[in-house]
């Protein structure tokens, strides 16, 4: 898909881009970039480079495609200054076997990207290579689609026998499940989001015979989160000797 980069920009597909907001974005605002080291596992179209290089410090984005670290790396630097493009680069590695030492990043991220595993224990291996390879005290960001998103996953079925999934495989997680996953690599849970969520709004600044029927709604959606077509979770690295190792 590589050759297709620019003639597909999933910038302008806005359901998309709403819930790469709600999910990916939310849980990186969570736990804060700026000026931080991000790992990227997992990188196709440059949407997130793109979004965060005003932020980071540094950001190094790896795949097992080779031509899609070089579409994405011309596209980020037609796009940018020189200067924050000099923030970027551009790896072939495997997730499962990360060349980086431990406690490089401060911040790993994976979005979209475990579910293409086919293995369950490869799955669990590139998540315990990103909780190694982050900093005591960092963040681990895995988005992932849902199960439990029943249109979506039925879509999804649909395409299996049809062999038309454009990316060959994808395995639909559940919230619990990805909250698992995280916990046995030895991270402590610290957020939920989902493409399903409630408006970011300052309540306390509006009178009670709003806020009160805006609480009840917003929690409502919150519940309703646990059915977003795409969620994940944010994770800390517990700082101390015994961080880092999986669970």
């Amino acid at each position: 898909m590589a050759a297709e980069f620019e003639q597909n920009d999933p910038r302008d597909q806005h359901t998309y881009m709403c819930s790469k907001l709600r999910t990916d974005y939310a849980l990186l605002e969570c736990v804060g970039v700026d000026g931080k080291s991000v790992l990227n596992v997992g990188c196709s179209f440059p949407v997130d480079e793109l979004y965060y290089a005003r932020k980071v410090g540094s950001w190094v984005a790896i795949d097992l495609s080779a031509p899609s670290l070089e579409a994405a790396e011309v596209i980020l630097k037609g796009e940018l200054h020189p200067d924050l493009a000099a923030k970027f680069s551009f790896q072939v590695a495997d997730a499962c076997e990360l060349p980086f030492d431990d406690g490089t990043f401060d911040v790993s991220v994976s979005m979209s990207t475990v579910d293409h595993i086919p293995s369950g224990e490869a799955r669990q291996k590139a998540v315990d290579e990103m909780a190694r390879t982050t900093k005591p005290g960092g963040h681990v960001i895995l988005t992932v689609p849902n199960r439990w998103c029943l249109p979506y996953a039925a879509g999804v079925s649909k395409m299996r026998r049809d062999q038309t999934l454009h990316y060959g495989y994808v395995h639909l997680f559940s919230p619990r499940e990805i909250r698992k996953i995280g916990e046995r690599a030895g991270l402590r849970p610290l957020a939920f989001r989902s493409s399903i969520a409630s408006p970011d709004v300052w309540l306390a600044g509006y009178p009670f015979f709003v806020r009160w029927p805006a609480k009840l709604v917003f929690g409502v959606l919150r519940i309703w989160g646990r059915f977003g077509r795409r969620v994940g979770y944010a994770f800390e690295k517990p700082a101390g000797p015994a961080s880092g190792s999986p669970a």
